[in-house]
């Protein structure tokens, strides 16, 4: 991950020059409002998803562990589970290139990334990840397959991150919330603030 202000946007745009990545613009915070320079430099935009952030032990609601569901959710451990992980996060074939990176800081005791999966009588069908940096949470890629979807697999992800992060002493969480997911955030105790905006770069597009 990289910062830049507009001023810097320039030098970002050269330590990134033909890697595919997404670029975030605060539309409320003027120092990181990049859009315009970003849009004359003919990057695209991609999306704009709220910011929803929890605070451990205020009071909100969230819950104290991951509560039962339709689904068993659990710690990956192998490539073999990451690969499963890797295919529903993407919905394509696993890349071996992708499973090299996502393995680096996802797997074995001193991992930074933990990785979940949730599975339905033995077949994966959902993922989500859980980040903690410090005091924070950041909970990541909950996806489900659309075979499964509106049964409450999200919510026991989510769950489950949650639980990993306290676990590891986070006191916040913080996300990013797509259409379908923001109600389901809300229910669980994350409040809304602030809108992030997306753009891909014009090589990556095509």
């Amino acid at each position: 991950m990289l910062y830049a202000t507009a001023a810097d946007l320039s030098v970002a745009g050269a330590e990134l020059a033909g890697v595919p990545a997404l670029w975030h613009s605060w539309p409320e915070r003027p120092e990181f409002d990049v859009e315009a320079q970003l849009r004359a430099r003919g990057f695209q935009f991609v999306e704009e998803e709220p910011i929803m952030t929890l605070a451990f032990g205020s009071g909100s609601g969230e819950p104290t562990a991951a509560r039962p569901g339709p689904a068993t959710v659990r710690l990956v451990e192998t490539e073999r589970d990451l690969a499963a992980w890797e295919e529903i996060w993407t919905g394509e074939a696993p890349n071996p290139a992708t499973l090299r990176a996502l393995a680096s800081p996802g797997l074995g005791t001193k991992r930074t990334v933990h990785h979940l999966l949730a599975e339905v009588d033995g077949v994966a069908v959902g993922c989500g990840a859980a980040v903690v940096a410090g005091r924070t949470l950041a909970v990541e890629h909950i996806v489900t397959v659309a075979s499964h979807r509106r049964r409450g697999i999200g919510s026991q992800l989510t769950e489950a991150a949650l639980a990993v992060g306290r676990g590891h002493g986070a006191r916040h969480a913080i996300l990013t919330a797509s259409p379908d997911g923001a109600g389901i955030y809300e229910r669980l105790g994350f409040e809304r603030r602030e809108p992030v905006r997306r753009f891909v770069a014009p090589t990556a597009t095509g």
